[in-house]
């Protein structure tokens, strides 16, 4: 299932965690419009999503940044590398045919492949950061 919360995608930093899960809820609420609606019946709504899981994508992306920087995360600037490669796909929803629900089922799968390889991988290597005992 798309956009599904996982136990294996707990960070164990709640702020984190949270922000995940919002993002995930966020999406999974995209795809299930667009696989059980007519995209062209609710075409606004599917805009509307679209742009949240967008933004809000942004958002969680530089708040994650910053919670690293904080805590001198040594790999910060391969991670932002990554978050600005997705940050670039999401902008390009508003080049997208808002109408075409093949293209807008591609977006959102690519996305949420990309996020769950981007939380299991990327994202553990930052929880293992700050869960081992380092030198003071």
């Amino acid at each position: 299932m798309y956009f599904e919360w996982k136990d294996e995608y707990k960070l164990g930093v709640e702020e984190i965690d949270l922000q995940h899960k919002k993002l995930l809820g966020i999406g999974r609420k995209l795809m299930t419009l667009i696989r059980t609606t007519d995209i062209l019946d609710k075409s606004e709504e599917v805009s509307e999503i679209l742009n949240q899981l967008r933004n809000y994508t942004i958002e969680h992306f530089s708040k994650e940044e910053q919670f690293m920087q904080e805590k001198g995360y040594p790999d910060l600037t391969s991670h932002a590398m990554e978050h600005e490669y997705l940050r670039r796909k999401m902008r390009q929803i508003d080049d997208l045919d808002i109408h075409n629900q093949d293209t807008i089922i591609k977006l959102v799968s690519f996305v949420s492949d990309w996020i769950s390889q981007h939380i299991l991988i990327s994202d553990m290597k930052f929880r293992n950061y700050i869960l081992s005992p380092r030198e003071k």
